[in-house]
C-alpha cells in the first residue's frame, strides 16, 4: 500500500485551526516537573541583586575574540492536513511540515549564510496501522520527496484524545527540526548561540566541552527564588541576574538572566532573556568574565527592528536567519496544496 493509504483510513481534508485544549484530563509533561537548582551558583540566595555587566570603557565584542560568531536557528512550518482513523478507531493526525535549520556567520558586523537545510516531513502516531501499510505509505512519500515520521504520545500508548495524537505529530516533527539544527551545529566548533535551550539541540557527553550558548524566549519554567524573581524584574536594559546552575539536567548548564529590552511603561518582564552555557565547559575554562562579556554582546546584538514582533528578546542575528529560513521554506498553504493534490484528497 501506498499513497492510497490515507484514502484506506478515512483521510480527508483538514480546515487550518489553533491548536485545542485537551476535552478529558491532561498530559503529563515532563517539563512541568519542578527542575533542580542551584541558586547559589555565583552569590549566596539572600544576597541577590542587579548585576552591572563589567567590561571595559568603550568595549564592543570585536574586542573579544572568544565572541559567539555563529548563531543557529530552526524552523517547523507547517499544520494538520488530514486525519485518519485506525482499525481500532484511534483518531490519528497527520501533520506536513517542512523543517530546516541555518547558521549564520557574523564576521565584521556583517551577517551571511554558512550552512542551511531543509527537509519536507509527514508525522503521525503509526503504530496502530499495520507495519507493512505503514512502510509501503513511507516508501510512497520518499519517492515524492518526503519522509515519514512515526510519533509516539508522551505516555507512549496511542489515544482515543485526537488533541492528544496531534500534539504527537507536532512534537515529532519538532524534535527533527532540532536534529537538524545539531547536525548545522556540529559542522564547525567555533563559539555558537542557538535560539533555544542548549539540551535540545546537543546531544553526547562531548557537546558539554563546547562553546555553545542557548538564548531562550519563551519562559515556561521557574527557575528562581522569592528573592531571585524580584531581582528578575529590577534589573535594567543591559544588567543581568546572578547566575544559577541546573546541575541535574541532561546537559548541565549555567544559567542566568538578561534584560536586552525595556524602560518606562514597560511591563515587568518585557525584554528578559535566560541565557545557558554548558556548566562542564564553563568550569574548565575558569573563566568568570564570560558571563559578562557574553550579556554585554547580547545586549550590544539586540533586534532593534520596532517592526518586528519579538524584537524585544531577539538577537539580530537570529531574526537574520529566520529571514533566511522563510525564504528557503516553501509557503504552508502551497505545501498544503501539493499534499493533496499527491494524494487526490
Amino acid at each position: 500500500m501506498g499513497l492510497e493509504f490515507i484514502h484506506a483510513y478515512g483521510g480527508r481534508r483538514f480546515t487550518t485551526y489553533p491548536p485545542q485544549p485537551l476535552m478529558w484530563g491532561d498530559e503529563t509533561n515532563a517539563e512541568d516537573e519542578t527542575p533542580k537548582v542551584n541558586i547559589e551558583y555565583e552569590l549566596p540566595g539572600d544576597d541577590w541583586k542587579p548585576v552591572t555587566v563589567r567590561v571595559p570603557e568603550r568595549w564592543k565584542p570585536q574586542d573579544w575574540p572568544d565572541r559567539p560568531v555563529r548563531f543557529i536557528d530552526g524552523k517547523d512550518q507547517g499544520d494538520t492536513i488530514t486525519a485518519l482513523t485506525s482499525a481500532d478507531g484511534y483518531p490519528v493526525a497527520v501533520r506536513l511540515s517542512e523543517i530546516g535549520a541555518v547558521v549564520v556567520r557574523v564576521d565584521h558586523g556583517e551577517c551571511r549564510r554558512e550552512h542551511a537545510v531543509t527537509e519536507k516531513v509527514v508525522s503521525m502516531v503509526a503504530d496502530v496501522f499495520p507495519w507493512e501499510e505503514v512502510e509501503g505509505f513511507a516508501s510512497a512519500l520518499q519517492h515524492a520527496g518526503m519522509r515519514l515520521l512515526t510519533a509516539r504520545t508522551l505516555d507512549g500508548q496511542p489515544s482515543y484524545q485526537f488533541e492528544t495524537m496531534r500534539r504527537a505529530a507536532e512534537h515529532r516533527s519538532r524534535d527533527e527540526m532540532f536534529e537538524l539544527e545539531t547536525s548545522v551545529l556540529t559542522l564547525g566548533r567555533d563559539p555558537s548561540i542557538v535560539d533555544g535551550p542548549l539540551e535540545s539541540r546537543l546531544g553526547g557527553p562531548e557537546a558539554a566541552d563546547w562553546p555553545v550558548f542557548g538564548v531562550i524566549k519563551s519562559h515556561r519554567q521557574v527557575y528562581l527564588h522569592e528573592l531571585g524573581m524580584q531581582v528578575l524584574y529590577r534589573i535594567k536594559p543591559g544588567q543581568r541576574t546572578p547566575a544559577f546552575s541546573l546541575p541535574n539536567e541532561k546537559l548541565p548548564v549555567v544559567s542566568w538572566y538578561v534584560r536586552l529590552a525595556g524602560g518606562p511603561g514597560t511591563m515587568p518582564d518585557w525584554g528578559l532573556v535566560r541565557v545557558e552555557a554548558p556548566l562542564r565547559w564553563f568550569e574548565r575554562a575558569g573563566n568568570w568574565d564570560v558571563i559578562d562579556l557574553l550579556s554585554r554582546t547580547l545586549y550590544d546584538y539586540r533586534c532593534r527592528d520596532g517592526g518586528y514582533r519579538r524584537a524585544p528578546v531577539s538577537l539580530h542575528p537570529i531574526v537574520r536567519a529566520e529571514e533566511l529560513l522563510g525564504v528557503l521554506c516553501t509557503p504552508a498553504k502551497l505545501l498544503a496544496s501539493r499534499f493533496y493534490h499527491l494524494t487526490g484528497l
